[in-house]
């Protein structure tokens, strides 16, 4: 009798523990909308400016631990560019683009409380610019200009039910300033981009 009383506390004790694994989701993916904001930033007699815009941001989070994981990301954006000769701004030649971002982090979550869990990631990616239109400047055609993206954020997730969170957070961007292969335009610069976010993520 005794042992199968033992037997029983032991089973209830693993199932206990299992149902309690299964609450700590290992994977999510999350669809937030996103501002993007750029700073100014001059070289070679060229400033170069990027106008304020609307996004959107697709994320795919997999922890290999419950509080450390990898965040595979994918958004877009469509920006106005000017560039302007001297220190002033949006005087010379506007160029609409389409901005992709793909990157790859690293990324810690924490568990502040009952219903917050704030985050911080960082890593490296690509940014791809593309011209909405063909455009040239002194006889040179411009390209879609692609470059490294280093990418680091921070921000909180509220918790909402069993599997559904709401994201809040900021995202900032370093990279080369765009050219588009025209070396009227280039500057030789880092260009930075301050994105905030908020979208909601789904557990799983």
């Amino acid at each position: 009798m005794k042992t199968i009383k033992a037997l029983t506390i032991l089973f209830l004790c693993l199932t206990a523990k299992g149902v309690y694994a299964q609450e700590k989701y290992l994977n999510d993916v999350t669809v937030a909308a996103t501002g993007s904001f750029g700073r100014s930033v001059s070289g070679d007699g060229v400033t170069q400016s990027s106008g304020e815009s609307p996004g959107v941001l697709f994320t795919y989070r997999y922890f290999v631990t419950d509080r450390q994981g990898l965040e595979l990301n994918y958004g877009f954006s469509r920006v106005n560019e000017q560039f302007a000769k001297g220190t002033s701004s949006g005087t010379g030649v506007g160029v609409s683009s389409n901005v992709n971002e793909t990157n790859l982090s690293y990324v810690v979550r924490f568990r502040a409380g009952h219903r917050l869990q704030p985050f911080l990631s960082a890593g490296v990616g690509a940014l791809v610019v593309s011209p909405v239109n063909g455009f040239t400047v002194n006889g040179a055609s411009g390209t879609t200009f692609a470059t490294p993206d280093f990418v680091y954020s921070g921000g909180v997730e509220i918790t909402l039910g069993r599997r559904m969170g709401l994201r809040l957070g900021y995202r900032g961007h370093l990279f080369q300033a765009p050219d588009f292969g025209v070396a009227a335009l280039a500057t030789g610069a880092v260009g930075q981009t301050a994105q905030p976010f908020g979208g909601l993520s789904f557990h799983f």
